[in-house]
């Protein structure tokens, strides 16, 4: 980013928030690749994809690149083509060569940033062919306006400059033939933070009384005071980034105020969970349909947290509607752009339901009801493979019925409710922070309710003889008490593992994977045949419950609640104090 604290290229604070550029750039690169959004330009900035990037992060970045880019586009089409665009801290971005191959190009696009890294892009169009060749086509002489610092064509100037100097930054725009007659586009994304706030309100007062009519765009933080945003500062801190803005990311108002204080006219602003609800259903569906995502809360918390300001100042009177985008039909008309005419270079709007923020519904009571028919089909399937396979062969069935059923339950409950259908799983699960308190006690009690649920299920409809042989599906296995030191241990051994492959795949940002059903059902079959025999392997207090209930069998029944809650304990330590990423860990960050 261009903004700065006055440090020296060697500071490590420095160093730090200009490495957002690359952190930014990454994230970008990785997302795109796995389609979230075309951008066939970012590879020519990063050369690989990089480690793999959480869920809520793609989601995180689609709402920011899909918002950004409607808002960019309704001011180009409205001005006809006839603006410029100027990208304050504008970093690898590749936004003028989507416009150029969608046939959106400005007068001029300029792109502000810092000198360092100015060259590095400079170095990056100069030898790929893809990013120099758009530069050379929309330039009337044969060579370009080039030094370390700068680069010129008709159509695109990169600068290197600070923002924190108006006076360079003013004379530098002027000098590549910036025109303050036109209409004006000023983008800014996470960088005014970075700025303290004196510097940044000087930047907004320049844009206001430079420009005639100009709409500035501004991507950054806001909600900062609640303890979310608290942690995010810490976060950043701890890398050295200080926010030195985050005054005025205290909330929507305060982003907004910024801008009426500095002379604009006009000025509105949405969270990013706003703007994600926003964008054309359809695509949000497909999006969403890329990657399973566990953590929805921590998704929604994120969005709340980042905004998108807009303010406007209109001296030629376009339609006040238009530049303002005040009004609700305004704002929903902007976002709701499909992406479906990008090769055409058109985007049409897409009528019809939009996303919103979820509901008391779909926020506590469906993830209840998903865990009671989830944890009743669970119990049912495997009680019903308990009883109609005794003796001899009683493990290998059970084992396999245990672990696909699960694992297909979790396939398609998961986006609703998590797929814990196990107390231990949802302790566990809550003190990783995948999920709220306020979820935990009902889902115990639903998970405990379905276990009985299906229980009942495969007692209707074994035949009588089989289900008394059987007890039930109950676990009669411990006869003695020299049996209970092992069976202790085995449940206890075997939950942390099921728990910690749950955490690990389906929580953790860092190892979090698509494969989580299936994995988790492995885990489950290679448990129940490796302790079968030991306690029965129940690893789950529902699964236990059900049968107890509707036999009355209880002897040694506490050991099933005893081994399963130990083991998640045990997995949940080992996560937030050795295996688990930086935002999990409570040590060692």
């Amino acid at each position: 980013m261009a903004a700065r604290q006055p440090f020296t290229d060697t500071d490590t604070a420095d160093e730090a928030v200009r490495a957002t550029c690359d952190d930014a750039t990454t994230c970008k690169r990785f997302a795109s690749s796995k389609g979230y959004w075309k951008d066939p330009y970012i590879q020519y900035f990063v050369r690989s994809v990089g480690e793999r990037k959480a869920p809520e992060i793609n989601r995180g970045y689609y709402a920011r690149v899909r918002g950004v880019n409607n808002l960019l586009d309704a001011f180009v089409r409205r001005t006809e083509c006839n603006c410029q665009i100027i990208n304050l801290g504008a970093g690898l971005d590749t936004t003028f060569w989507r416009l150029k191959e969608e046939n959106l190009m400005p007068k001029k696009y300029f792109e502000v940033d810092f000198p360092t890294v100015v060259a590095r892009k400079i170095h990056n169009i100069k030898t790929k062919q893809p990013l120099s060749k758009p530069l050379i086509e929309t330039h009337s002489t044969d060579s370009l306006l080039l030094d370390g610092q700068s680069l010129d064509s008709d159509r695109y100037c990169i600068i290197g400059v600070d923002l924190r100097d108006i006076v360079t930054l003013d004379e530098k725009l002027k000098r590549f033939q910036l025109n303050p007659e036109i209409p004006t586009l000023l983008l800014s994304e996470c960088v005014l933070v970075y700025m303290s706030p004196g510097q940044s309100s000087r930047l907004l007062h320049w844009a206001a009384e430079t420009f005639h009519t100009a709409m500035f765009i501004n991507y950054e933080q806001a909600n900062m005071v609640d303890r979310f945003g608290q942690v995010m500062i810490e976060n950043l801190r701890r890398r050295q980034c200080n926010l030195a803005g985050v005054e005025a990311c205290r909330s929507l108002d305060s982003q907004k105020e910024r801008f009426l204080q500095s002379g604009w006219e006009h000025a509105d602003a949405l969270d990013m969970m706003t703007v994600y609800g926003l964008l054309p259903q359809d695509d949000v569906a497909r999006v969403e349909s890329l990657e399973f995502l566990d953590e929805k809360e921590l998704l929604q918390q994120l969005l709340q947290h980042y905004c998108l300001c807009w303010a406007s100042k209109d001296k030629l009177r376009l339609e006040p509607s238009e530049m303002s985008s005040s009004a609700t039909e305004s704002k929903t008309e902007i976002f709701n752009v499909a992406d479906g005419a990008v090769d055409a270079g058109e985007a049409a709007a897409a009528p019809g339901p939009r996303n919103k923020t979820p509901g008391v519904f779909e926020r506590y009571l469906q993830p209840c009801l998903a865990e009671l028919l989830g944890t009743t089909l669970f119990v049912f399937v495997g009680c019903a493979s308990v009883i109609g396979n005794p003796g001899a062969n009683g493990v290998v069935q059970p084992a396999l019925a245990h672990g696909l059923a699960l694992g297909v339950l979790i396939a398609v409950l998961a986006e609703i409710s998590g797929g814990h259908f196990n107390p231990a799983v949802s302790l566990s699960v809550y003190l990783c922070g995948g999920m709220e308190l306020p979820l935990l006690a009902p889902y115990v009690v639903v998970q405990m309710l379905g276990g009985m649920m299906g229980a009942g299920l495969a007692k209707i409809m074994t035949p009588a003889d089989r289900y008394f042989n059987a007890t039930g599906a109950a676990f009669d296995i411990l006869k003695t008490e020299q049996q209970l030191p092992g069976a202790i241990f085995g449940e206890m051994a075997m939950t942390c593992l099921i728990t910690m492959v749950v955490l690990l795949v389906a929580v953790n940002s860092k190892t979090k994977t698509p494969l989580a059903p299936f994995l988790v059902g492995c885990t489950v079959i290679i448990n129940v045949l490796a302790g079968g025999d030991v306690s029965g392997t129940c690893l789950n207090p529902a699964r236990a419950f059900g049968p107890a209930v509707m036999t009355n069998y209880w002897t040694y029944h506490w050991v099933y609640w005893v081994g399963p809650i130990g083991g998640c304990l045990v997995a949940a330590a080992l996560l937030r104090l050795i295996l688990g990423d930086e935002k999990l860990r409570v040590v060692l960050k």
